[in-house]
């Protein structure tokens, strides 16, 4: 059975006006995604575009997935800490009167660029959203530095703050998904002196020269979780060898996380 949420802060605001209020109906499987937004774009370096994931990606049953504070240690861990929270039946209700506010549901693709001329290189905020109809994108160039926003922006703000609250407010835990994106590459950037972490090939039987083949010559493929094992204490400047020991080549840069529910296996236009 589907549940349908009544969206109650939308029908206090609609009411006002005289309009009808909608509903969203949510799927039936509580592990689809509902609502994923991303960072794209600015002036991060390739290996920090690929090795971030969603900020926030909300599933049918009320999961909401974001990614944690940072350890502000050098190196840092190389797996990101991504946590999965539960939202509260007001938090969703809220979350979808947004949605709804945005206009999402009768979106195919649309893109608010209008700060463009206040703010260089910046990154845009990519919001998804999934129903029976497929696919619904509004996207926002610099969001929040608009001081007068368009009607569907200043509800993307809102969305993102009721976002932001409920990963605050909720019991978190560590986030493991049942797909692990794997990028290699050689990195240009050297580790600091003094730590340097050169370790051998960790995936047995696989050659990054067979995968998907990305930007700049970095690779990506995706395993099941049992493969998130062996990088458990590395960091962020762990290098790996080659996979052939006979191959004089310089050793690979990886990057790993678990993979949300709603995204590609590999980067779309890498």
């Amino acid at each position: 059975m589907r549940r349908l949420i009544t969206l109650a802060v939308a029908l206090l605001a609609l009411s006002a006006c005289g309009e009808d209020a909608g509903g969203i109906v949510l799927p039936s499987d509580p592990e689809a995604p509902v609502i994923q937004i991303r960072s794209e774009g600015g002036f991060a370096p390739i290996e920090q575009m690929y090795s971030s994931g969603p900020t926030y990606t909300l599933l049918g049953g009320g999961r909401l997935i974001y990614e944690g504070p940072v350890i502000m240690i050098y190196p840092g861990p190389l797996l990101p800490n991504t946590q999965v929270t539960e939202v509260t039946d007001e938090q969703m209700s809220e979350i979808l009167a947004m949605v709804e506010e945005i206009g999402l549901p009768d979106m195919v693709s649309e893109h608010d660029d209008s700060a463009a001329d206040d703010v260089a290189d910046a990154t845009t905020e990519v919001i998804t959203f999934w129903d029976d109809d497929g696919e619904h994108v509004y996207s926002v160039y610099a969001l929040g530095i608009d001081t007068d926003p368009v009607p569907a922006t200043a509800a993307a703000v809102e969305l993102v703050n009721v976002l932001s609250a409920a990963a605050s407010t909720g019991v978190s835990d560590e986030y493991t998904g049942d797909r692990v994106r794997i990028i290699a590459g050689v990195s240009q950037t050297a580790p600091e002196p003094g730590f340097e972490d050169i370790r051998p090939w960790p995936l047995a039987g696989e050659d990054p020269a067979r995968w998907e083949q990305l930007d700049l010559g970095f690779s990506c493929k995706v395993f099941g979780p049992e493969t998130i094992e062996p990088f458990g204490d590395a960091t962020q400047v762990t290098q790996w060898l080659h996979p052939d020991p006979m191959m004089d080549a310089p050793p690979f840069t990886l990057m790993v996380r678990y993979l949300h529910p709603g995204e590609p296996d590999c980067p779309v236009g890498g």
